[in-house]
């Protein structure tokens, strides 16, 4: 299962997917402080608060019991974190 590269390593696509799992919860914490302070409080910024550490989680674990489909899913929560949030906070503010 290659990612990035190509590369079909299973200990680089797990590590891969356990960092940017990892990324993921500064990034949506940040852009939900700013957001908050921009237009203030909306029930999606929760999406951004909780799925980043759920990913972070799934990462983390899908890495030490090498579980590939528990790295993927990390990845894919990762990734859809931002645009669910910013998604929802617009669709709320209609």
């Amino acid at each position: 299962m290659g990612l990035f590269g190509g590369v079909d390593d299973l200990e680089r696509f797990l590590t891969r997917s356990c960092y940017l799992s990892l990324g993921s919860v500064p990034a949506c914490w940040g852009l939900t402080i700013f957001l908050i302070g921009d237009v203030g409080w909306h029930f999606s910024f929760l999406v951004g608060c909780v799925l980043p550490l759920i990913a972070a989680y799934l990462g983390i674990r899908g890495k030490r019991e090498i579980h590939t489909g528990m790295s993927a899913t990390a990845f894919g929560l990762a990734l859809a974190s931002l645009p669910l949030m910013l998604g929802l906070a617009y669709l709320e503010s209609l």
